[in-house]
């Protein structure tokens, strides 16, 4: 008796942008692949939908990042539709009154007359040196590498040429965010402004204070450069329309994204993924299963517990997924003023673009210490785009779009506690933007907020952790992989992940779902 033909070459589960990215390079190459996402919109926590009333919100992420040139290539952005938007100003950095703001320019020359200015010779030499040290532990992260395998961090510190390089590889990769900080910018009071910063990049991604072992990391991921540079883009309608572009393209290939198909479970016979069962009954075949969820939802949510041995079981249960933020998106009626002393940064309205609003690392340590106890920030580290200030089609015309993340929301309190304290730390967060725009409330004509608690419910992820796995040393690099070797393949054949759990980690690069779509083919074609 002949078997029935499968359904399809590769099932993908989710519709984020790097289920869509492996589907994408899949379909160019002529497998039959299908998406199925349980939302009635592709891009997952990069998407952008209509929440307030004539707005297109981003659900998530907000700006994009440089990408590898090998994805611009591959996936083919422009041609599908994407139009990328070049900023005056990348970011404004602002810490407490008499501390300069902190502009990033993507004008090199703008940049370094500003840090002269602002900071004195000083930071400045301190930013080159800091960037030279983290160049070997960037590089070996291999963040923007496409199709690379990782390696164990233990391996990598043993492969070290000598004790110096070894001693440099453990400060960025075990030492404190603070350790590296003071190293290059001691000066306290001059480099106020920057310490700050740097602070507030080491601890988005994890869940630590800046002076907690292992948020160096962070930091070293977080300033990696590839050959672009650093310059951050916006993408016009939004960061969904970079998903929407590769929706078009899988389409174009005669692929299939299906939206409202929530999975399941994922079918297993013999040892081997062999389909998925839609929530609906419907059952589809094919000879790999690819899942864009992390490794708690994939492995604890869709298959059965039988099928995971105990000791890959109790490795999963160790993976930190824990999203200590509320984000918060916003209708403005009219455009916020800066007040008091930040008030002539009014002179550009770009400067109002995207803005961190950032305390002392001292604080910050203390709000996380807080966090861990379930409690609210005192001073939470805010940041705030007003994304129309480059894109007004967002928002109705005389309206502007805006969105902000606060830090160190107590996500571990008892979940009954848990919508009164989001509520609180709302409120807390306006506090925060106020004392810089302080007619910021006055502004809002419609606001909604979110925990991490409705990012698990609205997108699958465990915790509400955009991550999939937090940026801590024993999360990164070969401790992502699940069977040595691999970036990919998980230990039932067949099946693979293909989102932000896998290296080399999160942020809206491609390079997960690029890389296992590649490594796929290799399987399928060998």
């Amino acid at each position: 008796m002949m078997n029935a033909p499968l359904d399809y070459d590769v099932i993908i589960i989710g519709a984020g942008h790097n289920g869509l990215a492996a589907a994408a390079t899949l379909a160019k190459r002529g497998l039959r692949t299908i998406n199925l996402e349980k939302n009635a919109y592709v891009g997952g926590m990069a998407g952008s939908r209509e929440i307030l009333k004539g707005c297109r919100n981003d659900v998530g992420a907000t700006m994009l990042f440089p990408l590898a040139k090998e994805i611009i290539d591959e996936l083919e952005f422009e041609k599908y539709g994407t139009e990328f938007i070049d900023l005056p100003i990348m970011a404004n950095n602002l810490n407490e009154p008499g501390t300069p703001p902190l502009l990033l320019y993507p004008n090199p020359l703008k940049m370094t007359w500003h840090m002269l200015r602002s900071f004195g010779p000083s930071a400045m030499l301190g930013f080159i040196r800091l960037m030279m040290f983290i160049k070997y532990p960037a590089d070996i992260m291999d963040r923007f590498t496409a199709r690379s395998t990782p390696r164990d961090l233990e391996d990598i510190m043993a492969e070290a040429p000598n004790d110096k390089a070894r001693e440099q590889l453990r400060l960025a990769f075990e030492g404190s965010a603070m350790e590296l900080i003071d190293r290059f910018f001691p000066n306290k009071e001059r480099h106020r402004g920057l310490r700050a910063m740097l602070c507030f990049a080491a601890i988005q991604s994890t869940y630590k204070g800046p002076f907690s072992p292992g948020s160096a990391m962070c930091l070293v991921y977080t300033l990696a450069m590839n050959d672009d540079g650093g310059l951050m883009r916006r993408v016009k309608g939004g960061m969904g329309s970079l998903s929407e572009a590769l929706v078009r393209s899988i389409e174009a290939h005669g692929a299939e994204v299906q939206l409202k198909a929530g999975v399941k479970r994922i079918l297993v016979e013999g040892g081997r993924a062999t389909g998925v069962e839609l929530k609906n009954g419907e059952k589809l075949t094919a000879k790999a299963v690819l899942s864009n969820l992390d490794k708690h939802a994939t492995f604890f949510g869709l298959l059965d517990e039988q099928e995971i041995d105990d000791a890959f079981a109790e490795k999963i249960r160790k993976v930190e997924n824990r999203g200590a933020y509320i984000h918060m998106t916003f209708k403005l009626k009219e455009l916020p003023a800066f007040g008091h002393s930040w008030a002539p940064l009014n002179k550009d309205p770009h400067a109002a673009f995207c803005m961190a609003f950032v305390p002392d690392p001292e604080q910050m340590q203390a709000d996380f210490e807080a966090c861990v106890q379930g409690q609210l920030p005192k001073r939470p580290p805010v940041a705030l785009q007003i994304a129309t200030l480059v894109d007004p089609s967002l928002a109705p015309p005389g309206f502007h779009c805006a969105s902000c993340y606060g830090f160190y929301y107590p996500c571990e309190a008892p979940k009954a506690e848990r919508g009164k304290l989001r509520d609180e730390m709302a409120e807390r967060v306006l506090d925060r933007i106020e004392e810089y725009m302080p007619s910021f409330r006055e502004c809002i004509a419609e606001k909604a907020v979110f925990s991490s608690d409705h990012f698990a419910t609205m997108q699958g992820a465990t915790n509400g952790d955009f991550t999939h796995g937090l940026i801590h040393p024993d999360q990164m690099l070969g401790n992502r992989a699940m069977v040595e070797g691999s970036a990919h393949k998980t230990p039932i054949k067949g099946l693979y992940l293909c989102g932000a759990a896998c290296h080399p980690g999160p942020g809206v690069t491609f390079l997960p779902g690029y890389g296992c779509a590649m490594e796929v083919l290799r399987e399928l074609e060998g």
